[in-house]
Formats: C-alpha cells, structure tokens, sequence
C-alpha cells in the first residue's frame, strides 16, 4: 500500500469513482441503498458508517475493499475539502485519513470531525512514521494510527477496537441518561405545584434533548380549548403562535390519535408561523401529554437552525418517559387543585351555615377572607401560605358555633359571664380543626385572632412575638370589618373612623408593622372597597 497511483476520487456516498458518473456500483457485502439514500438522520445509524479520507483514490478503493465483509456504510474520497463538507452534512462513527494530503492535512479533518462528531472514532494513517508525527495525530484526539503499509488484519482490528470502545461509551451515556430521567421523574412526582412542574418539565426536555425552545399547552376543560401554560427559550413573537397552542395541523394530528410527530419547518403550517420565524426553526417535537387515555396537553420541543441535526426517534423515546411521567404529575397536580377547590366550597358552607345565626355579620367572612388574603401577598408570602390565609380567613370564627344563640345575638352589652363564654370560642373553633391534618394550618388564625400585641387580648393574654404572625395579621382584618360593619350593640363605623382606630392602635392592639402595611395599601387604594360590602352608618 506504499505505491501511490493517480486515479480519480469516489465521489461522496457513491461506491465507484467519478470515472463512472451516473452509475452506482454495489460493492461485496454492502446493501445497494443502505448508505447511499440515508438524509443523515442518527435514528438510522445502527451500522456504523465509515469515511475513508485519502488523496490517492487507490487507496481508499483498497481499504473499501478490505472492509466490503464487514457490513459497513464507508464513504471514501481522495478530496479533503470533500470530506471537511460531508462530516459537517451527515452522521460518520469513524474517520479513517491520510495524515499528509496537500494543503489539507488529516489533522484538519478530524478537527472538523470532532466539532461535529464528539463521539467519532479517529484514525490516521501515515507513511511516515517519526516520533513528531506520532505525537501529532495524539494531539489531534485520535484514537490510533496506522503505518503505511498495514495488513488487512490490522486494519479490521484497530476499526473493531475503536468502534467497540464507541459502542460501550455510547452506552454509558445511555446509562447515565437513564438515570437522569429516573431522577427527574422522581423529582416530578414530588411536587403538586403547576407553575414549578411545568418550568421542571420544559428544563428536563430541553437539557436532556438538545433543544433551543420548549413550551407546554394545557387544555382547559370548562373553555374546551388549548391554553399555552408555560414556555422557555421561546421569543415573544413567537409565544400566541399556533404551533405552541395546538391549533396547527400536526399538532391537531398528535392530539387526535395521540401518538408524537416529530418534523421540519416544511411541515409547519404557514398560517400559524410567520415566515421569519419558520425560517429559524430546524426540527420540531409535538408530544401529547395523556392521562386516562386522553390527551391532556401537548409539549412542544424545537431546534433552531443553529443545530446540525433534527431529532431523531431515539430522542423521541425519551422524551415519552419524560412525557408519561409529566403527565401523571399533571394530572396528580390538578386533582389536587380539584380537591383543595372542594374543601374550601365544603369549609365556606360550614362557615356560612355558622354565620347564618347570627344576622349582623352575615359577609363577615368573605370580606375578612379578601382582606386577609391581600394583606398575607402584600407581606410577599408564598402560594402556600397564602392558601392558608385563605383557609383561616373562612375559619376563624368556627368555634362560634359553639356559642349560644342568646349570647350571640343580645343587643346589649354582655355581662362577664356572658363575655366569658364568646371568649372560649376561639380555643372551641381550634378543637375543631385540630383533628383534621388538612385543616391544621389554619388554627393559628382561628385561636389567635382576638390576642392583642399589648397582652390585654384573650384566651391566652400573649403579647408581641409571642402572639404568632398569622393571628396578628388576622387580629387587624377582622378588627376592620367588625368596626365597619352593624353590631347589635352599635352602628358600624365609617371607613375614615375606623383607620384612625387601626394606627392610633398600632403598637398596643395590633402589629405595628402589619397594622402599616394595611393602612398604607388602604392610602393607595389597592385594597378594593367594592368586595368589602360594608353597610355603614353616615
């Protein structure tokens, strides 16, 4: 293999010569279709293709001839700059080039090949085997080298070497993929939260797919149509799209037969996607999200132009599991949303029912329930715990239940022994909830919402800190409503009255920091007058 003989070079993917336009010739043991028709996609490289890279056409058509029984795809050319496009356009395992080739040194094609190929097994060969040389191809990332002249035996077996070392890599990257995804299924079953499952879901598709964008569309079953819910990496001209709210033609197919797509921007329905925004899009995935048999959503992944590759179906299998597992979690998410919308209709008849006997605070709850919620976002505090203001806005006068009707409605002052009593109804109202887990959070509220910061308020006399936040913020609402609103023993207080009342306590009866915080929402007009319902006396 010393001898070099001038011959013209086998064009790309072709199994013959340029000598021989037109014609397509089937080397010994290689399909005539196999490699030739391939448009490069990964999905379909379960034999590994080989690009042979030499400038003397002899050569390659040896190498060819010495691997024809071993059942690979081999592309050969003796035209370097041939090879530097065809590694950048289609899928190659294994390069397999001459060190020195004119201006173009094999050194530079597997550069291109590793920029384009991080996983390709590289090969120089050489005829000139110095030290300098050695260290060079080391330096390139090559896996090994062959001297000039080699054997047919050493060829197969540095090509098997390599392609096995490859094979076990690229497995271990499918082990460790997996885990990944395991673990992010675990981390998707351990949350309830919508907004946090769906940024986890967009953040997992686009990391471990090698995506640019990623959106999710929900469908709303009382509207009966596609919503976008969440979305990353997507420009804002592109958010009200079509294709990211189901209402393009493959997206309806993936919703109709619930089965993925995964296509090019030639496929993109144009009334959906302007044309500059097509134009940036390479290879799209539209996965449906089902649940019961039914699709519940679609997630949507998208590589832009930048990408050399479009998905593949492998890519596509993963993306089910993250799919399955996206919305199971979906649907866990909002059957719980269900239940907790149940428990509060279930908590608000109970508290109606017990507000019901009593005909002067009739709204009290719904109101104290607004205001106690505003006051809770104005102190920025989380979802979750706005949730339990709510649940210890429509709570906190529970244990009223427990007091007598007499007591309850007598138009005159109470006696203390009368007064006595209604002061037990907070400690009454926290027996309640105190065997119901659920309700847990919003005994707080119930039982100390009549404190005062002095340590003048009941049942317990506690003051300052010691008083927990949840029922000094409710001790300032409920206080606001009771002054606006008819009492048997007095008419209500005007707004302007009641203020005043709320800062020159500050600091004795309520918070002062909570108390501030009301007062200057209420100068701001943020707090909404309209949902107070308040009747008052002029």
């Amino acid at each position: 293999m010393s001898s070099k003989t001038k011959q013209g070079c086998s064009s790309i993917g072709n199994t013959t010569g340029d000598s021989t336009p037109g014609k397509r010739t089937k080397s010994p043991g290689r399909s005539s279709t196999a490699g030739d028709a391939e448009d490069g996609r990964l999905s379909r490289r379960s034999v590994p293709r080989l690009l042979v890279v030499d400038d003397e056409t002899y050569i390659c058509e040896v190498i060819r001839e010495m691997l024809s029984s071993e059942g690979y795809h081999i592309h050969t050319t003796s035209d370097p700059r041939k090879a530097l496009d065809l590694v950048k356009r289609e899928p190659v395992d294994l390069v397999l080039t001459d060190l020195i080739m004119g201006e173009t040194s094999g050194v530079e094609v597997l550069d291109h090949a590793i920029r384009f190929h991080p996983d390709a097994v590289l090969i120089l060969m050489t005829g000139q085997p110095t030290i300098e040389n050695a260290v060079t191809v080391l330096k390139s990332g090559a896996y090994d080298y062959l001297v000039k002249p080699f054997s047919m035996d050493t060829l197969k077996a540095v090509i098997k070497r390599g392609l096995e070392k490859q094979r076990l890599h690229r497995e271990n990257i499918h082990l460790k993929e997996a885990v990944s995804l395991h673990k992010i299924s675990e981390a998707m079953g351990s949350t309830i939260r919508l907004d946090f499952l769906l940024n986890l879901i967009l953040e997992t598709a686009i990391k471990e797919l090698e995506a640019d964008m990623a959106s999710v569309a929900l469908l709303d079953r009382e509207a009966k149509r596609w919503v976008p819910k969440a979305s990353l990496g997507v420009p804002p001209d592109m958010l009200e799209s079509g294709l990211l709210a189901g209402q393009d033609k493959v997206s309806r197919w993936v919703m109709k037969h619930g089965r993925p797509r995964v296509f090019d921007k030639n496929e993109i329905d144009e009334r959906f996607l302007t044309g500059d925004l097509k134009k940036n899009i390479r290879s799209v995935i539209v996965h449906p999200l089902m649940a019961k048999g039914k699709v519940i959503g679609i997630l949507v992944l998208i590589r832009t132009k930048g990408r050399m590759s479009p998905f593949t179906t492998g890519q596509l299998h993963s993306l089910s599991i993250i799919a399955s597992k996206a919305a199971s979690a979906i649907e866990n998410s909002r059957l719980y949303e269900e239940l907790k919308e149940s428990y509060l209709q279930t908590l608000t008849a109970l508290a109606n029912a017990v507000e019901a006997r009593d005909i002067y605070t009739r709204g009290h709850t719904e109101r104290v329930c607004y205001m106690a919620e505003f006051l809770g976002g104005q102190l920025k505090w989380s979802d979750g715990k706005l949730w339990e203001v709510k649940m210890g806005g429509i709570l906190h006068d529970i244990g009223k239940i427990g007091v007598p009707d007499a007591i309850l409605n007598k138009a005159q002052t109470l006696t203390g022994e009368e007064f006595e009593i209604m002061k037990q109804h907070p400690i009454c109202g926290a027996k309640i909830l105190e065997g119901i887990p659920f309700l847990a959070p919003a005994i707080p509220y119930v039982l100390y919402h009549h404190e005062r910061f002095d340590g003048k308020g009941y049942p317990y006399g506690l003051r300052n800190d010691q008083i927990p936040l949840q029922g000094r913020l409710m001790s300032v609402v409920d206080t606001f409503d009771a002054m606006t609103s008819d009492r048997p023993y007095r008419g209500a207080k005007s707004f302007k009255m009641s203020l005043k009342e709320i800062r020159d306590c500050s600091g004795t009866q309520f918070d002062p920091h909570i108390a501030e915080v009301f007062l200057d929402a209420w100068e701001k007009g943020l707090i909404d007058k309209r949902r107070l319902k308040v009747k008052r006396r002029s």
